[in-house]
């Protein structure tokens, strides 16, 4: 088999394997919403965890960890309860802004990183009432980013952010 052969299947692989993966994020991102409206409507807890615990666990070897970090080294994401305000902090005093993002990020697969959009729309589904004020509003993602970034400095919070590059958010 001549290495230009071997290349196309490769390529056809990653391809299907792309199209799992993107699967695997929109059903983690619908059983988020699902949790989230559950939880709203005042579903009782002890039957969420029963439903819940039925999730299989995800195998995060694609994950490529940041330059010099140690992936052994990694703090666990704290487990962070869905209170109705996204300003108030847990009882360990973790705020509640950094655990909707973390979320965010966890339904979607923990990538390296997610658009505004991405963020903004995880944020609607898991609090409507605080973050699904601006929908429909032209100027949406912007007001969202700046209560983000103002519920981030009220808890002294900093995380990196940067611009997407335009082949990958255009």
């Amino acid at each position: 088999m001549e290495w230009t052969q071997l290349l196309e299947e490769l390529a056809d692989a990653v391809a299907v394997r792309n199209g799992q993966v993107a699967s695997l994020r929109n059903a983690s991102t619908h059983v988020t919403e699902l949790t989230a409206q559950a939880i709203a409507v005042g579903a009782p807890g002890p039957s969420l965890t029963n439903i819940l615990a039925a999730l299989e666990p995800v195998i995060s070897q694609d994950r490529v960890p940041a330059h010099g970090q140690d992936p052994v080294a990694l703090a666990p994401r704290p487990e962070c309860p869905a209170p109705p305000s996204a300003a108030s902090a847990r009882a360990d005093g973790s705020p509640q802004i950094v655990c909707q993002l973390l979320d965010a990020f966890a339904a979607h697969g923990d990538p390296e990183w997610l658009t505004l959009a991405q963020i903004a729309d995880h944020l609607a589904g898991a609090d409507l009432a605080t973050w699904g004020q601006w929908e429909g509003r032209h100027n949406r993602l912007m007001v969202v980013g700046r209560t983000i970034r103002s519920a981030l400095r009220r808890a002294k919070v900093q995380i990196p952010v940067g611009r997407l590059s335009a082949a990958i958010d255009p």
